[in-house]
């Protein structure tokens, strides 16, 4: 007990003495400015932050405020005369927020000066001056940079520039008018080279449309790629069925289709989709034959159900605004298993088509996947069909007519707008559309303001210029974003730092399922990766939200993505290194770099390119730190500086949650 105490009496007085020693420390203090501007154009606050070193102890900084910028009239903020640094903290924040209006006043400034105090001295920066600007039509470095997150893969320099340019509706009707980067003819050249186009090969094709720059070539279909890339997790086949595993030219022939239908017509594109031999070898309804009872031979229904439940209507009746129909207070089904059955007998007499089968017969002919199936008639069911909303076909009708009054059955049914707006506004913007944001858009789908219903083009323009995914108040509401994809996350990397390799090969970019649990054309089901109504357990179940790409988030991929990005970042995109110096596909962190010895400024620019400007300032004090560790000796610190701060920011919830 004796030595108890005396080892307690001397633990404390080393403590006493420490706290002592502590407070006779000087503070030395500095300011700086984490966004040197604010813009009405994107009110978002901006913070002045008051670093100190040395001391621990609590002290008071006098400020002197100036400028020609008046507060509450110009911008709002909470800052005083002095400002008070806790005990024991090295930063304090200050924001402010500009007041938008239409008044024309030029730039205007906002001064923070620090004053003298006995408690501390001032070592290095004493005084900042932040400028307003008017709003204009230019969209912010920071609102553009979110805007190509959400439409495209990341914020490429040049894309964005272009967006600046022309602002979010101009640069959208020129994505729209862009020729289409195909990935069939990528894979047909691998073909001509005498390249390997088994299942990596898909995604090769796929990195190298999305990795083209303006400019080199001259055009980019950028959004189209994106619209494809989000359609492709609604229609979806997977080449984990060993019909397409070795068939990649016939896998981006059904995603070329996917294109045709991000700006075409939904109509076609259900066609499309419900002819292509890709999705009739995944969902069995190649080969399907009428119905023959005396020798146990029945349609098979797997395309009938998906093509109700998945890609046109859902589950249950749904209003306009999303919203569920209700009957004595239960939702209502949209079909039965009879509809399922009935569906099915449509389509019968489907097999495989091409020049090679204008001949054939439906039990010899050949697999041909790059042209749609043809209908073979003795195999199609030409009795009666009753359809949905009371809609009966004739008996007597060929395979296509009887397709096609399917396909109409199921466009024009009330529900398809909705359902598939709340599918693609969950791909592109958040997780949890509101019914007014889903009623917006599914009102486009039913009418594009020309009486045309099912126009993809206007669609995907509502959804991205729609005021909840453009007003900077959404980003601040909890329940609004996403996570971002998990294989996005590396996409964006790579978009936004060109990690181009000299050969034009991104073989390095494959084998990447374990990492993420996700890639692209490798879903281990017809129902994705992660389901449109997943509530992960806690906190957002009791919400009652929806966080899909949170069902992949386990505690290996939290692990497994953080560890590829580090790779990614410090070596290069690959999951075992690239067969030879010109296949690497390396970050190009050049800007980056030539400002790493000022580390506000490079923190900034990688905020503004990763999370649209959206990186807090807690954030942005631990990366600061992180990056001030290495010191600016030896060949390669501006390069490890960059590293630090890179994959600091890209690890971060403003990164990973996209708002």
């Amino acid at each position: 007990m004796k030595f108890s105490l005396l080892l307690l009496s001397w633990i404390f007085t080393c403590f006493a003495t420490a706290q002592s020693t502590s407070n006779i420390l000087p503070s030395q203090i500095s300011i700086a400015a984490l966004q040197t501007s604010m813009n009405e154009s994107w009110p978002s606050p901006i913070t002045i932050v008051i670093r100190r070193s040395g001391g621990v102890k609590a002290i008071t900084v006098p400020l002197k405020i100036t400028g020609t910028a008046t507060i509450g009239a110009d911008y709002l903020s909470a800052a005083a005369s002095s400002i008070t640094i806790p005990m024991g903290s090295r930063e304090v924040w200050l924001q402010l927020q500009p007041i938008a209006d239409n008044l024309v006043e030029g730039t205007e400034t906002v001064a923070f000066k620090l004053l003298p105090n006995p408690e501390y001295t001032i070592a290095g920066v004493d005084s900042t001056i932040i400028t307003i600007l008017d709003k204009t039509t230019v969209p912010t470095d920071n609102d553009a940079s979110r805007f190509l997150i959400q439409a495209g893969f990341g914020a490429d320099p040049d894309e964005l520039a272009l967006v600046k340019q022309l602002g979010f509706e101009g640069w959208i009707d020129y994505q729209l008018k862009q020729p289409k980067g195909y990935l069939q003819p990528v894979i047909k050249k691998r073909i001509a080279d005498g390249k390997d186009v088994f299942h990596p090969a898909t995604k090769i094709a796929l990195w190298t449309q999305v990795m083209r720059r303006k400019g080199n070539p001259d055009t980019t279909d950028i959004l189209r790629q994106r619209i494809a890339y989000s359609l492709l997790q609604i229609f979806v086949v997977s080449q984990n069925v060993d019909a397409l595993l070795l068939n990649s030219e016939g896998v981006t022939n059904y995603y070329d289709r996917l294109m045709d239908g991000a700006f075409g017509n939904f109509r076609q594109l259900l066609l499309d989709v419900t002819m292509h031999p890709c999705m009739g070898i995944y969902l069995s309804h190649c080969g399907n034959k009428k119905p023959d009872s005396a020798n146990n031979i029945f349609p098979d229904e797997n395309y009938a159900r998906e093509i109700m439940q998945l890609f046109s209507i859902g589950l249950w009746e749904l209003n306009q605004d999303g919203t569920r129909k209700l009957k004595n207070g239960e939702p209502i089904p949209t079909y039965t298993n009879t509809d399922i059955t009935e569906f099915a007998r449509v389509f019968t007499g489907l097999k495989w088509g091409g020049p090679s089968n204008s001949n054939a017969d439906f039990e010899y002919s050949f697999e041909e996947y790059k042209f749609p199936m043809k209908p073979y008639e003795l195999y199609h069911d030409t009795n009666p069909k009753k359809l949905l909303n009371g809609t009966v076909l004739p008996g007597g009708r060929n395979t296509m007519q009887d397709i096609n009054s399917a396909i109409d059955n199921l466009f024009n049914h009330p529900n398809t707008g909705p359902f598939i707006s709340r599918l693609l506004i969950q791909r592109l913007i958040t997780s949890n559309p509101t019914p007014e944001y889903i009623g917006r858009i599914a009102a486009v789908f039913a009418n594009n303001g020309k009486g045309v219903r099912g126009d993809m083009g206007a669609v995907v323009k509502a959804i991205l210029l729609d005021v909840e995914a453009r007003d900077i108040e959404k980003t601040k509401d909890p329940s609004f974003g996403k996570m971002r994809e998990p294989y996005m996350t590396l996409m964006n990397m790579g978009k936004t730092f060109n990690a181009q390799p000299a050969s034009g090969d991104y073989e390095s970019a494959t084998y990447m399922y374990e990492f993420y649990l996700q890639e692209p054309f490798q879903s281990p089901s017809v129902f994705n990766f992660y389901s449109p109504n997943f509530r992960p357990p806690g906190e957002l179940t009791t919400m009652g939200k929806f966080a899909p790409e949170f069902q992949i988030l386990t505690a290996v991929t939290a692990i497994e993505t953080q560890n590829n990005l580090l790779n990614s970042v410090e070596n290069q995109i690959a999951r075992w290194g690239a067969s030879s110096p010109a296949d690497e596909m390396k970050l190009n962190f050049s800007q980056e770099i030539a400002i790493a010895n000022d580390p506000d400024a490079l923190i900034r620019l990688l905020s503004t390119k990763l999370t649209g400007g959206a990186l807090q300032p807690k954030g942005f004090q631990v990366v600061r730190e992180a990056v001030l560790k290495i010191p600016e000796t030896g060949n390669n610190w501006q390069r490890n500086r960059v590293n630090m701060a890179a994959y600091l920011i890209a690890a971060s919830p403003e990164f990973n949650i996209q708002k």
